[in-house]
């Protein structure tokens, strides 16, 4: 689509050079000027991290060939190549935003869902690290680096809210978790809200527009439910249920959009 709409602006910029007379010598300078801006947004993509396709690049050497030959060609080619470029440029950063957004969609969610009284101390200061390091992110780099970005400590904040959350519903529970089930929880923190993102993903939608949460555990530490409900009500759009069961030390999706108590042997005490 943006092909097409570069492709209306470029013809519309030819039609008003023609109507108004300019000859050769203007375009050819127009044409100058629109590689000058594709190099200009060029390095400013390299600056940022932002991989750029080769074909936007040709499109860049293509017109510097035809500026003195064909003039009128390389005003489109260098037209179209700085404005893909831009584009480039805003779907990166649009895309490591989505994913910070995510994450840390996460980590609140898990917060909202948990028992009165547990501690997110730990989860709240790196949402505090994720929120500082994102307002100083100025490249793609930045965003995705993997011990100090914004993603990493949202990512962080969301499996520390979670480990806590449920830490808090073990004892509340009265429950005296061995090794094994603290391994459990761990893997239930960071495992179940995975599983559950990629599901969502799977199925064409997008995770960051569903409040994502862990439900229940069973009295045995080896089934849980989970629920994704969409954020905004959109016409045909419908919560999602999730069971799991813990086997051979990892937590497993067993069943999801929807299912039934006792099914695949889950305790019948855990409902959708």
């Amino acid at each position: 689509m943006r092909r097409t709409i570069a492709g209306l602006l470029i013809i519309g910029v030819l039609g008003a050079l023609l109507v108004a007379g300019c000859g050769s010598n203007t375009v050819e300078t127009k044409a100058s000027q629109q590689i000058t801006a594709a190099k200009a947004s060029l390095a400013d993509a390299k600056a940022k991290g932002v991989k750029v396709p080769g074909g936007e690049l040709k499109k860049i050497n293509d017109a510097e060939s035809e500026l003195k030959k064909d003039s009128v060609n390389a005003l489109i080619l260098a037209t179209a190549a700085k404005a893909d470029i831009d584009n480039d440029i805003q779907d990166a950063f649009n895309v490591a935003e989505q994913t910070y957004n995510t994450a840390k969609g996460a980590a609140e969610t898990a917060m909202n869902n948990a028992p009165a009284g547990t501690d997110f101390a730990q989860a709240k200061q790196s949402i505090t690290n994720a929120d500082a390091k994102k307002a100083q992110a100025k490249t793609i780099q930045d965003y995705y680096n993997p011990t100090d970005g914004p993603i990493y400590w949202a990512n962080l904040a969301a499996q520390q809210a979670a480990t806590a959350a449920l830490a808090k519903a073990a004892a509340q529970a009265g429950q005296q978790a061995t090794a094994a089930e603290l391994q459990k929880v761990q893997q239930a923190a960071v495992q179940m809200l995975r599983l559950m993102s990629n599901y969502v993903a799977s199925t064409g939608g997008n995770p960051a527009d569903y409040k994502i949460g862990i439900q229940k555990i069973s009295a045995d530490g080896n089934w849980a439910t989970g629920s994704a409900t969409p954020v905004v009500s959109i016409p045909g759009s419908k919560p999602i249920s999730f069971l799991f069961n813990y086997e051979n030390g990892n937590w497993v999706l067993k069943a999801a959009p929807s299912w039934t108590p006792g099914q695949f042997g889950s305790p019948a005490n855990l409902v959708p």
